[in-house]
């Protein structure tokens, strides 16, 4: 997906986690227990700071129950010891949903003095040797303190202590980025039913040649999700020749083409990334052209390979220059984009970004180590000139999560081009 998609992932899932406040913050206090000391721990952070109000949200603020902030909020994560000390700092307006959230320990409100006097207390006491801020060049999601908000960080608790300011990006990726075994549940309905309809999508189910459009695919697929509850965050239908992340358009499917799906789910706020690619028959056919089986075949072992060195510690560009040998080996170049990312809250949630060291496109996100529990998209697609038809690609894309020892599938593998009578 390309970054308008993923930043309106992104911001979808601010959403739907501001709503699940409303519904159920269990899961959030739970996140906040059991994953955030060891992400704090893991990072050495002595005390995160999310620092948030209206207008001007930080996306964070609404995983740990801030998301309603009018005035100036500090949600304050402080590691002592061996314990979390979990504080809010708010307006006086503001505690309520605060203290119904269950995740603070200790909800200090404030009134005509403001913020400034309690927050300066706090972290005079705490006296953290490392600060995580919510600041960070390649994670937009780890970006969400404003100039604005920094500054007044700095004006209240002074040079000497901003100086101990580091970026939360890790810490965001650890804390953010792993799932309970509760989610990674979801996760797996979630991507079951994904594999399913797009199975039934790319069969003669659904598809006509000569008769059905894209358009039509996209539709099917939308009417199925909705059957069953969830909503499609994004649905990717192309026909022929290569179009990258485009609406499924008017375009009907002629035999000779292939026809891509990039589509996922979002299922109970957890959402699925799934590619699956379909060879449509021409008359008298009984499989593909051998150049795309041969493509087939490449993304394929690609992709096995990259699934079974993904462990915890192994970094996000180690997995992409391993589907990237594969196919420079069978005779193709490697994709011009990454070849897989986490998902989870969001279709581009936060962790490891599995690319190569292109510094200008993604930073030092690709360096990021895996940990037990994230989960992941693994998308090593395969490009080609075709015949007279133009750049042509395959798209397969599974789901996974990491494991304490390797990668689990979510779902059941694609393990053949899909062809359609």
């Amino acid at each position: 997906m390309n970054r308008i998609l993923a930043r309106t992932a992104i911001i979808a899932a601010a959403v739907w986690i501001s709503t699940l406040i409303a519904a159920d913050t269990a899961i959030l206090r739970e996140r906040v227990d059991r994953l955030l000391p060891s992400a704090m721990e893991a990072h050495s952070i002595d005390l995160w700071i999310v620092f948030t109000r209206e207008e001007a949200a930080d996306p964070l603020a609404a995983d740990l129950g801030g998301g309603k902030a009018v005035a100036r909020m500090a949600l304050l994560f402080h590691l002592d010891g061996e314990r979390l000390r979990k504080t809010a700092i708010a307006a006086s307006y503001d505690v309520t949903p605060l203290e119904e959230s269950g995740i603070y320990d200790r909800v200090l409100s404030y009134k005509r003095e403001g913020i400034k006097p309690h927050l300066k207390e706090f972290v005079s006491q705490a006296m953290p040797a490392r600060i995580a801020v919510n600041t960070s060049r390649d994670m937009p999601i780890a970006d969400g303190l404003t100039a604005g908000m920094r500054a007044y960080l700095v004006e209240v608790l002074g040079d000497d202590v901003s100086e101990r300011f580091v970026s939360s990006e890790p810490l965001v990726a650890s804390f953010r980025g792993r799932r309970l075994p509760a989610e990674v549940e979801v996760l797996r309905e979630a991507a079951r039913h994904t594999d399913s309809f797009l199975r039934d999508a790319l069969s003669s189910l659904v598809i006509l040649p000569g008769v059905t459009s894209e358009a039509d695919v996209g539709r099917y697929l939308h009417s199925r999700t909705e059957a069953l509850g969830a909503t499609v965050p994004f649905v990717s239908v192309v026909a022929g020749p290569s179009r990258g992340h485009s609406d499924p358009s008017d375009r009907v499917i002629q035999r000779g083409d292939l026809v891509r799906i990039d589509f996922g789910i979002t299922l109970r706020g957890y959402s699925t990334d799934l590619q699956r690619t379909a060879y449509v028959l021409r008359d008298g056919e009984t499989d593909a052209p051998d150049e795309i089986r041969r493509m087939w075949r490449t993304a394929r072992t690609a992709l096995d390979r990259q699934i079974a060195a993904m462990k915890p510690g192994v970094t996000g560009t180690e997995i992409d220059a391993i589907a990237r040998k594969a196919m420079v080996d069978a005779g193709f170049e490697g994709p011009p984009h990454g070849t897989g990312h986490a998902i989870g809250f969001a279709v581009h949630d936060v962790g490891p970004l599995l690319g190569p060291d292109w510094p200008e496109r993604y930073g030092t996100t690709v360096f990021l180590k895996m940990e037990q529990g994230q989960t992941f998209a693994v998308e090593p697609i395969v490009y080609a000139d075709y015949a007279d038809v133009g750049e042509i690609h395959i798209g397969l894309e599974e789901d996974v999560v990491i494991t304490r020892t390797g990668a689990d599938l979510l779902h059941e593998t694609q393990s053949r081009l899909i062809l359609i009578e």
